[in-house]
């Protein structure tokens, strides 16, 4: 018997109640395959409806302000000068 066989066989012998479950870890093993964790993580993260703090805002106008001026290091050149 195959391993498809098998695991057909398994499905078919579980008790109803039990189905949901089984195709909700099917449905995860299903997204994962040809994808990465981290694709897989990011294609399921909730959207991020926060707003903005005003302190936040002036952070992210003050890091856009330092790229535009050149006042940032790249992360190779980070680890260059930390001799990694």
């Amino acid at each position: 018997m195959t391993t498809k066989e098998q695991i057909h066989q398994l499905v078919n012998d579980l008790p109803e109640s039990d189905l949901e479950t089984v195709k909700r870890v099917l449905e995860g093993l299903s997204a994962l395959s040809g994808s990465s964790a981290v694709e897989t993580a990011l294609a399921s993260a909730p959207i991020d409806d926060e707003s903005v703090t005003d302190e936040e805002a002036q952070a992210i106008e003050e890091g856009e302000r330092d790229v535009e001026a050149g006042r940032v290091v790249t992360a190779d050149e980070v680890q260059v000068r930390l001799g990694l």
